[in-house]
C-alpha cells in the first residue's frame, strides 16, 4: 500500500500549485491594471475569468491524463509550453 501513501501529498501539492498560480497573478493586478490601463474592477475580472477558465480546464485535463496516461501528458504540456 505505498502507493496509497503518496495520494494526499500529490493532491496537497496540486493544491498548493493552484493556489500559487493565483497568488502570482494577484500580485501582478497592478502591473496588468497600469499595462492595461483598467479599472481596478476591470482587472478583477480578468482575474475571475482567469481563474475559472483554470477551474473549468481540470477536469478535461484529468480525463485526458485518464485516457493517455499522466507522464505523456505532462512531458507533452511541459515541452508545449517552453516552445
Amino acid at each position: 500500500m505505498s502507493g496509497g501513501r503518496l495520494v494526499l501529498p500529490v493532491v496537497l501539492s496540486a493544491t498548493v500549485v493552484q493556489l500559487l498560480n493565483v497568488t502570482v497573478a494577484r500580485v501582478a493586478m497592478p502591473a496588468i491594471q497600469a499595462g492595461l490601463g483598467a479599472s481596478p474592477g476591470a482587472v478583477q475580472l480578468v482575474l475571475a475569468g482567469y481563474t475559472l477558465t483554470y477551474a473549468c480546464l481540470l477536469i478535461p485535463a484529468a480525463r485526458l491524463g485518464d485516457r493517455y496516461g499522466y507522464r505523456r501528458l505532462f512531458v507533452g504540456s511541459t515541452a508545449t509550453a517552453h516552445e
